[in-house]
């Protein structure tokens, strides 16, 4: 059959941190682990939280040129054991990033965090601590009422605390947080005046998302088609890099209205950061993330952001445009 390992010319995964237990070419190895041919590569890519639709469009294009004919890309992240920010500390891994990136923006006090710039973002745009604590409780309330999400595969361990594994404890659907009952009580997470709790900051889960890709009319009958793709990249003070332009750079490639798109599937690493994509999008109409998402189950970096991918293509209705923002 053409989805045999045998017929995979290539694996990508997409990691954010790949440093660590994390690190080296994890593509090449996941090959040799599950047995299958020598012949399949493996290639890491790392783009920060959007390391897993690079992985996809870098996957997409080699399909594209002509170059391979199916692939394999995954978006991993392991933060029970490299915990974000990793790469960049300055300690275990060494100094990667050296002092020229922040001493850029300098004058600008420096770089933060992405949480603390999404925070700044909408208190820019009037968007107040009240506004956020309700979308945090929209999004659990939706995740919770929505069927399970088909496209997860049953595995017969999950992590536990710290680095072990609970063996014979298997975990089918996402583990869904518990939300207090009264919001207004908790205290801001990263600063005094800030806006951002722990209910509403999605904290760092572990996750693996796959998509199998080929070129049209090959293999099984697909559950989606990937129609445009686009990446973009803004200031590190801007909470949505720049969205707004990618959006009509994905939307256009692909020949497709605005209006024409049906729900958007929105990655939610803090209320505040989902709230400022949900403002670019500019749509206020538009079906975001109606089965809710990280919020309630946890942002796992890469494999979070394809999820949202993955999620879109499985639930998709006949004839329905799903666009996947990270």
């Amino acid at each position: 059959a053409d989805t045999a390992a045998t017929a995979i010319d290539e694996v990508w995964v997409g990691c954010a941190e790949p440093v660590g237990a994390q690190g080296a070419d994890m593509a090449r190895a996941a090959v040799l682990a599950a047995g299958w041919p020598e012949s399949i590569g493996g290639t890491v890519v790392d783009r920060a939280e959007t390391s897993g639709s690079a992985a996809l469009h870098a996957a997409a294009a080699a399909i594209e040129s002509g170059s391979i004919r199916h692939a394999i890309v995954l978006g991993i992240s392991s933060g029970s054991i490299v915990r974000p920010g990793a790469s960049a500390l300055g300690r275990t891994y060494g100094r990667p990033w050296g002092d020229a990136p922040a001493a850029r923006y300098d004058d600008r006090g420096g770089l933060l965090p992405p949480p603390r710039v999404a925070e700044l973002d909408v208190a820019n745009r009037g968007i107040g601590r009240d506004i956020q604590d309700e979308v945090t409780r929209k999004s659990h309330e939706l995740r919770r009422a929505a069927a399970p999400c088909g496209a997860l595969v049953e595995v017969p361990a999950r992590p536990g605390e710290g680095s072990t594994v609970q063996r014979n404890a298997p975990i089918a659907d996402d583990v869904l947080r518990p939300l207090p009952d009264d919001l207004a009580s908790l205290p801001p997470s990263f600063a005094d005046d800030g806006t951002i709790t722990g209910a509403s900051f999605a904290p760092p889960a572990d996750g693996v998302t796959a998509l199998l890709l080929g070129p049209d009319g090959a293999g099984p009958p697909r559950l989606g088609r990937l129609r445009g793709a686009a990446r973009g990249a803004g200031s590190p003070f801007d909470a949505t890099g720049a969205i707004g332009d990618t959006i009509e750079a994905a939307l256009a490639r692909a020949d497709v209205a605005r209006d024409a798109v049906g729900r958007w599937e929105v990655v939610e690493p803090s209320a505040a950061a989902f709230l400022a994509v949900a403002v670019a999008i500019g749509d206020p109409d538009a079906r975001i993330n109606p089965h809710g998402g990280a919020l309630c189950t946890g942002d796992a970096a890469a494999a979070e952001e394809l999820r949202r991918g993955v999620d879109g293509l499985h639930r998709v209705e006949p004839g329905e445009l799903v666009v996947s923002l990270a």
